[in-house]
């Protein structure tokens, strides 16, 4: 599969590369929602314990005796298991000087991502950029890289990016991109594929060292308009390219 590039990696989604001097720890965004579930699960069992011996109609009293009281029937026995609770899902972390984020659920597919339509399109857009967030702070790509094609010249500088920071030990805060706006007039272009324009923002982004020192920040950028390449094949939506318009 092959695509034109004609556009400009766009600077603001692409933050690493200007960290490299140290600077002061901003604030961090929220970047998830805590989700944690208990299950307990009641199992009941009943046991009902009877017995009876002799003849099925025993002699009565003889003369001269007085007639015993039957005796009481036996209870019935029941006893009541419980299962284990199954263990809570651990708390998400955020990623901070203590060490990096850790217990970050995956972002999940909208079944709506896979439509080929103007809202799919939308839906998998933004799903694409929940796990280009989700990977700055997990280091986890394998989601994001299968939904986007590998001749993505600025997807390739993003992980190969962050890749590096966790291989020299550190870890990457931030980065949270969120889409504003999306548009486009879904229509094919010469390649089978269709352009989209999005106005996108993204969070600080502060790397740790190993010792968990802040060695580089990059502020929130303002939010710019960016185009999106993507192709529909196989019943699903693959991204192609995204970066700045060209000439600007």
């Amino acid at each position: 599969m092959s695509q034109p590039r004609s556009m400009s990696p766009p600077r603001r989604l692409v933050p690493l590369r200007s960290l490299i001097q140290p600077s002061t720890l901003l604030p961090l965004r929220s970047l998830f929602h805590p989700r944690s579930r208990t299950v307990a699960v009641a199992i009941v069992f009943g046991l009902l314990v009877t017995g009876c011996q002799g003849d099925a109609s025993p002699p009565g009293p003889t003369a001269g005796e007085t007639s015993a009281s039957a005796p009481e029937p036996t209870s019935p026995l029941s006893t009541h298991t419980t299962a284990p609770s199954e263990p809570a899902a651990p708390e998400p972390t955020a990623a901070s000087s203590d060490g990096p984020a850790a217990n970050i659920p995956v972002p999940e597919k909208p079944a709506l991502a896979d439509e080929n339509s103007v809202e799919g399109l939308e839906a998998f857009t933004e799903y694409w950029f929940e796990l280009f967030s989700y990977g700055y702070i997990t280091n986890d790509w394998a989601e994001f890289l299968e939904i986007t094609d590998s001749g993505c010249g600025t997807c390739a500088n993003v992980v190969e990016g962050v890749q590096e920071q966790f291989a020299s030990g550190g870890w990457v805060a931030g980065g949270e991109a969120e889409v504003l706006t999306f548009s486009t007039d879904f229509e094919l272009n010469t390649a089978g594929s269709i352009n989209s324009f999005v106005e996108v923002g993204q969070g600080e982004v502060t790397l740790f060292s190993q010792s968990g020192e802040a060695v580089g920040e990059s502020p929130s950028s303002e939010p710019g308009i960016d185009v999106l390449i993507a192709i529909y094949e196989q019943n699903r939506w693959i991204m192609l390219d995204f970066g700045s318009p060209e000439g600007t």
